[in-house]
Formats: structure tokens, C-alpha cells, sequence
């Protein structure tokens, strides 16, 4: 199924070309727009096929038309809590142990591939494109654009939330973390604090502490790989069950980090979204393991 997104000219628009609109105004990326320039019902004006040079007036309606993109991915039947779906955006509730994306070593069960299966109940033809790529074993929300102008639009638009259990206790109860980050070498994936490295900041909160853990809010400036794991290991508190970094498996069997907010206005409709995602069980469990027991709980 294309998507359709039309635009209605306001006056101080009048006599714009429609390339200048649709790139300046709309933002719609210089690809998209040549693409949609050799479909016939790619640029319509008020009905009507245009041309990227001509002009809009005022009260004309614009529309683009973006047709159905390949998903050649296999089908998993696995059920994932949809958190928000719209006509642009998809948001899941990623367990863990489920990589977001296919691999040459992982090809089935993915959310790629429950995504697949989405769209062929849906009858929908979408591309998987994941804008926050959660790591195999974080579990919380991951969202997805299901068209490339949204995609575009969506990229660092959402403010996140995540949850954590970590060893001890920071000595400050808040702060931020400026630290460059960069990967070990080519073939681990392992990352560490390196003044070289690409810059990296994270905020951080302790909302409760416990027998030797605390349980802390956490705000990403910059989305690197391995970036709260790294930077809480940096400060000597690594999250629980992180044996990459530091941590042990006592209480939980993976890294205990969750993302449970993400708040975003969707990019066409301009609907705002607070989307939410209830800590999973395990690290609920570790909660209580380490003695901690809160509204998050």
C-alpha cells in the first residue's frame, strides 16, 4: 500500500517552485524527491501530475505519493507488544534475547522479521527501517519508520528514556557523562572511553538504591553503541548482569538496561507521543533480588 501526504499551499508559500516546498519547507530528502519524480502519481497538484519546477499557489493542494517498498524478509509469528502504530511510525516493545536486525549468522526472529509478518497481516509492503536499534539483550522500546520522508524526519527527533540496575552507588545521586567513546578494535564489538574515540554524553539519575545496586534513569544525548554500558562501567558502576563490561550475573543474566520512554511528536500527522514500556520480568525479579523495591517495580 503507497502513502499519501498532501499538502494544502498557505499564502506566504505562493509562487514557490515545488521542489524548493517540498525540500525547503516539507524537508523531504533530495533522493525521495527524485524518485518521485519518475512515478506518474509521484508529484500531483491539485490532482494532477506536476513537475518539480512548477509553482504552487495559495489553497493548492500538493501531494506525493510514496509507493510500496520492498521487505523480502521471512515471516516469524513471534509476538511482540506493539506500543504506537500510525500511518508513519511503528513502535514495539522489544523483549531480549531478539536482535533488531537480520545478520549473516541471524536471519530468523528477529524484529525484522516480526515485522515481516506485520505487514503481511496488515497487507502492507514496508521496508524495516529501525530508528533506535536497541542491542540484542536491552529490552524496551524500538521504533520504526514505515516510510524513508518519516524515517528522515524521526532521526534524533525522540527523547528517551532508559532504566538501569548497576553496582553500587554512584556518588552523585545525578550527573552527565562526557565521555568520547570508540570500539576496542575492527573485529570485537566491545567499546571503551577513548579521547579519540566519537563524542559521547549521557545524563543520569538514581531513582532508588538497594543492597549494593541502584536503579537509575538515564537521558542520551548521542546514541553510540554500547553508550550507557560504557559510560556506566567508566564511573565503576557497570549494569548488572554486564559481563562485557564489568558486571555479574548475581541477579540478572543479561545487561539490566530497558528503554521505557520515548516521547516524540510523529512527523506528519504532528500528533505529539509519550509511549511507555513496563520494565521486563527479569530485571523486575533483580529489583527485588537487590532489594529494591519502587513504583517501577
Amino acid at each position: 500500500m503507497s502513502r499519501t501526504i498532501s499538502f494544502s499551499i498557505k499564502p506566504q508559500f505562493d509562487g514557490m517552485k515545488i521542489y524548493d516546498y517540498l525540500r525547503k519547507e516539507q524537508h523531504l530528502s533530495y533522493r525521495l524527491i527524485t524518485s518521485l519524480k519518475h512515478i506518474p502519481e509521484g508529484i500531483e497538484l491539485n490532482g494532477v501530475h506536476a513537475r518539480t519546477i512548477d509553482h504552487v499557489k495559495t489553497g493548492d493542494i500538493l501531494s506525493v505519493t510514496m509507493p510500496p517498498s520492498e521487505n523480502d524478509s521471512a515471516i516469524s509469528d513471534i509476538c511482540v507488544p506493539i506500543v504506537y502504530d500510525d500511518e508513519d511510525v511503528l513502535i514495539y516493545n522489544k523483549p531480549a534475547d531478539m536482535n533488531c536486525h537480520q545478520s549473516r549468522r541471524v536471519q530468523n526472529d528477529t524484529l525484522a522479521n516480526v515485522f515481516a509478518g506485520y505487514c503481511q497481516r496488515q497487507n502492507l509492503e514496508l521496508t524495516f527501517r529501525c530508528i533506535n536499534r536497541l542491542d540484542k539483550n536491552t529490552s524496551g522500546l524500538v521504533m520504526l519508520a514505515k516510510n524513508q520522508h518519516a524515517a528522515a524526519l524521526l532521526k534524533n527527533a525522540a527523547q528517551k528514556e532508559y532504566l538501569a540496575l548497576v553496582h553500587g552507588v554512584p556518588a552523585k545521586r545525578s550527573g552527565t557523562i562526557d565521555a568520547p567513546i570508540s570500539r576496542i578494535n575492527d573485529v570485537y564489538t566491545k567499546r571503551q572511553v577513548d579521547e579519540n574515540g566519537q563524542p559521547a554524553v549521557t545524563h543520569y539519575e538514581v531513582l532508588a538504591v538497594g543492597e549494593g545496586f541502584s536503579l537509575i534513569q538515564l537521558r542520551l544525548e548521542t546514541g553510540r553503541t554500547h553508550q550507557i554500558r560504557v559510560h556506566m562501567a567508566s564511573i565503576g558502576h557497570p549494569l548488572a548482569g554486564d559481563d562485557m563490561y564489568g558486571g555479574d550475573h548475581s541477579v540478572i543474566s543479561r545487561q539490566a538496561l530497558h528503554c521505557a520512554r520515548m516521547t516524540f511528536i510523529s512527523p506528519i500527522s504532528r500528533r505529539p507521543v509519550n509511549a511507555t514500556a513496563p520494565l521486563a520480568e527479569d530485571i523486575k525479579l533483580a529489583l527485588t533480588a537487590a532489594r529494591i523495591y519502587s513504583d517501577y517495580e
